[in-house]
């Protein structure tokens, strides 16, 4: 049977034809122009998405390489910082030598601690260190001024906290370490409902007077604190407002943590002054947030009641003995026993070494004075314990306060004095050397983390290739073979449509 094709038919399929070659043609140039495979979601829809991935990829990876890269100077001036405390040590312990060597008067004893106090203002500088005006020793307080010095001792002004970076997915890491664990110590007691509220902010308390809650339904109420009263009051006052807010510790034990109940939400949860007072700015929660409201740090000085327990944030010090040595007088004081600052300061006032422990000025650490102006007591660690360290006594990360007594030692031409602080030196040389290894094992990480970021950009950069790019000698021979087809069409065309007069008159 034969059947008649039409010459509507034939356009038909001719145009088909060519248009087809002729798309085919575009697509291959477009993709040697390019150089790229894919221009648009229905070019490859799987191909695009493994494309966005690995272009989100890349750029958080090269985020991190700049974090790294930006942040690496605080690890290089922390290691040239330590290095020069190190040397200063050193130069320190020539002279403890030289003070008590049979040549050493009271007059070249003098002459040293001169000396120490050029070099104690020269550990202090190099304490308060700044990398893009933010000190690298003070914790995560970096605009504060880390450490202040003074006849008495060393304060310590920053935090216990650590600043950090992140270098991977959810993977933080350290860049600067507190001063707290290098060059003095913070013994950062946590807060209970039993913390009076005048032992805040390191000693400065709180002031008394109101402050006003808004729930983020709306409803507010008015708290008021008074002086005498602990942050358990404080706490009870603000649940006891008739809002839906409830006020408790955070999980660190360090701040207040207010909790917004509102089953309907209309605004944010706001903390706001009344009568132009300063008490919430005070109790760490002046301000507005969206959720839950968390404070910040309260910071508590050390008082007689303090537990043991609560110091180092919650994770407490144990405890063994300690030396003190105070001019012909020289004991050992058991502080196994002890549960509270209180009982630790007893037990060395008790020990009938003419000394008076107490509290230091910024309430973060001990301190062991002589009762005699012509000694100077000097506190060591016994047998391979820390508890002199741990307590900010002597020795270790001590350093500032280890200068100062060794300067004081020789001022006041107390050979005993400067033959114990030998240890302290010794220690606080260790702690040092350990400090800088610390730094260069964080530097280590850093740089083989950049290293891997590098390596991952070049083999996603490489799958993305293959994703993306066109092979263009391939479509070069796609371009040639379909200009054949593409010429044969229309060949082939001329010689089967060929439409005369009369077709057009039909």
């Amino acid at each position: 049977m034969v059947s008649r094709v039409t010459d509507q038919a034939i356009q038909a399929n001719v145009t088909r034809n060519i248009f087809r070659i002729t798309e085919g043609l575009f697509e291959a140039q477009k993709q040697i122009a390019s150089g790229k495979r894919l221009s648009r979601p229905s070019d490859d829809p799987t191909g695009i998405r493994d494309s966005l991935s690995f272009r989100t990829s890349i750029k958080k990876q090269n985020q991190f390489i700049r974090n790294i890269d930006n942040n690496r100077i605080f690890l290089q001036r922390a290691d040239t910082a330590l290095n020069a405390v190190g040397i200063t040590l050193s130069r320190a312990k020539e002279l403890a030598i030289q003070g008590v060597s049979g040549s050493g008067t009271a007059v070249t004893r003098g002459f040293a601690a001169d000396e120490l106090d050029k070099l104690i203002s020269q550990v202090l500088q190099e304490a308060n260190t700044q990398v893009k005006d933010n000190y690298i020793f003070a914790g995560t307080k970096t605009r504060t001024i880390p450490f202040s010095a003074s006849a008495s001792g060393v304060v310590y002004q920053g935090n216990s906290s650590r600043f950090s970076i992140e270098v991977a997915k959810d993977v933080p890491l350290d860049i600067a370490i507190p001063g707290s664990e290098i060059l003095a110590t913070d013994l950062n007691p946590t807060v209970s409902n039993a913390t009076a509220l005048s032992a805040l902010n390191s000693g400065s308390g709180i002031t008394a007077g109101s402050f006003s809650i808004t729930d983020r339904a709306g409803n507010s109420a008015t708290v008021t604190v008074t002086a005498g009263q602990t942050v358990g009051d404080a706490i009870n006052a603000i649940n006891a407002a008739g809002i839906n807010v409830t006020a408790s510790l955070n999980s660190s034990q360090n701040a207040l943590l207010l909790t917004d109940t509102s089953a309907v939400i209309a605004q944010g949860l706001t903390v706001a002054e009344v009568g132009g007072g300063s008490t919430a700015s005070s109790l760490g929660i002046l301000g507005s947030r969206d959720g839950n409201f968390e404070g910040r740090d309260l910071d508590p000085s050390l008082t007689a009641s303090t537990l043991l327990s609560q110091l180092n944030g919650g994770s407490g010090p144990t405890l063994t003995s300690i030396r003190v040595v105070n001019g012909a007088a020289s004991g050992v004081v058991s502080l196994s026993a002890a549960t509270t600052i209180g009982d630790v300061l007893n037990a060395i006032n008790a020990a009938g070494l003419n000394v008076t422990a107490g509290v230091n000025s910024a309430g973060n650490a001990l301190r062991v004075v002589s009762n005699s102006s012509s000694t100077v007591a000097v506190v060591n660690e016994i047998g391979t314990g820390t508890t002199a360290e741990d307590l900010g006594l002597g020795g270790g990360r001590n350093v500032l306060d280890t200068l100062i007594t060794l300067r004081n030692a020789l001022r006041a031409n107390d050979s005993i004095a400067v033959l114990t602080s030998f240890a302290n030196i010794d220690s606080s040389l260790d702690a040092i050397n350990e400090s800088r290894a610390v730094f260069g094992a964080i530097q280590g990480r850093l740089e083989s983390t950049s290293t891997v970021h590098e390596q991952d950009i070049v083999d996603q950069n490489q799958q993305l290739s293959d994703i993306e790019d066109a092979d263009v000698v391939e479509q070069a021979s796609t371009v040639a073979n379909l200009e054949v087809a593409l010429q044969a069409t229309l060949s082939a065309t001329a010689r089967i449509v060929q439409p005369t007069l009369v077709d057009f008159l039909r």
